[in-house]
């Protein structure tokens, strides 16, 4: 009999052909459950003597829900050609998100091979940096086949582990404290947890986790503003005090409700892609400052969708950094809070180019390492 301690954790990510796997170091606070739902009859009847009992039935296993969060960690890594390249420990996980369904061990990238021709949903650009893509995100199912191993390995002891199969990534989210270390929180959903013992599986796919300077500073983040859908276009100088950043794919499972059985979920449904989220600064009055942009803004009772050339760039513009890029973001006008310092809450959109809704180009995130 053996106890384990949640701080004996290693989460490895496993592509559908099982021969691809990814260390995901995370921060307290990961979990992972799978709960049933149930259906109740009462029974309830009048008189002296009453019968006033209760049945439960399981009617169906919900969707696996499970979440953990990792620091923002780009590295130059050296793989298969040999070629040097930019790529962040967390890599396959943005890779899910965006709609990959494989990974081309021939070149080492991940790709949606359902749609035709296969959509690489990465640029790796050298030693400069590396660009994830929406490209292969416009799809009705994400793809079946990956897993996530919880694996509790202690020192001297015997091994648990926990499988979660047939996984997706639902959202992801950072957020800018700017004391802090970059940091995303990761959340998704699988079919099934199945208790594996201790049959653990090994990384294959090779990052330095010792590496410090990989870590992403706060403080050092900038934001790029500039408003194009007016003449001339106007670029504001924004500094951030904080915000945040979110990524959803908003998805839902398909559960059979047959009779008589334990019904699974069968398949997952994607829903409206939607990034979104806020940046806060200071309220500082001047030319193209905060102040004027909520001016600008506010004063604007025209425009039906204004269009923002927004970039946040988390750790700045060096390296190791990471950008979210939104060329056509839609703002809404800011909220003045009232502290011992003005400032504004300002809310952003990512949003298509043109207002077309068959573009994919809402974001882009870009990586940067030494």
């Amino acid at each position: 009999m053996a106890l384990q301690f949640s701080r004996d954790v290693q989460v490895i990510l496993e592509d559908p052909t099982a021969n691809y796997r990814w260390e995901i170091p995370v921060l307290d606070g990961y979990s992972f459950s799978q709960a049933i739902n149930s259906s109740e009859i009462t029974v309830n009847e009048a008189g002296f003597e009453s019968r006033r009992a209760r049945l439960l039935f399981n009617d169906a296993l919900a969707p696996v829900e499970w979440s953990f969060s990792t620091y923002a960690r780009p590295q130059q890594v050296t793989i298969s050609g040999p070629t040097t390249q930019i790529r962040p420990v967390e890599e396959a996980l943005w890779a899910l998100w965006a709609g990959a369904d494989s990974f081309d061990g021939t070149d080492s990238s991940f790709k949606n091979t359902g749609i035709s021709p296969d959509v690489a949903v990465v640029s790796y650009n050298g030693t400069t940096d590396t660009t994830y893509n929406l490209n292969g995100s416009n799809i009705s199912s994400f793809a079946a086949g990956w897993k996530l191993f919880f694996q509790f390995r202690p020192t001297g002891g015997t091994a648990q582990v926990y499988e979660v199969n047939d996984i997706v990534v639902n959202s992801v989210t950072m957020d800018f404290d700017i004391d802090g270390i970059a940091t995303l929180q990761w959340s998704g959903f699988g079919k099934q947890v199945v208790d594996r013992i201790a049959v653990t599986k090994e990384p294959t796919e090779g990052f330095d986790l010792t590496d410090s300077a990989s870590f992403i500073r706060n403080r050092l983040s900038t934001l790029n503003f500039q408003r194009t859908d007016a003449s001339p276009d106007v670029t504001y100088n924004i500094i951030l005090t904080g915000g945040s950043i979110n990524f959803e794919n908003n998805i839902n499972y398909l559960t059979p409700e047959e009779l008589g059985k334990v019904n699974q979920p069968i398949a997952n449904i994607t829903g409206t892609r939607s990034i979104s989220g806020n940046v806060t600064c200071y309220l500082d009055t001047g030319a193209n400052l905060s102040g004027q942009m909520f001016n600008d803004l506010v004063s604007d009772t025209t425009t039906v969708r204004n269009t923002f050339d927004m970039a946040i760039n988390v750790g700045g513009t060096g390296t190791p950094s990471v950008s979210f890029d939104m060329t056509y973001a839609h703002l809404e006008i800011p909220v003045v809070n009232v502290e011992d310092l003005l400032t504004l809450d300002i809310a952003f959109h990512g949003q298509p180019q043109s207002g077309n809704v068959d573009n994919t180009n809402e974001a882009t995130i870009i990586y940067r390492a030494a």
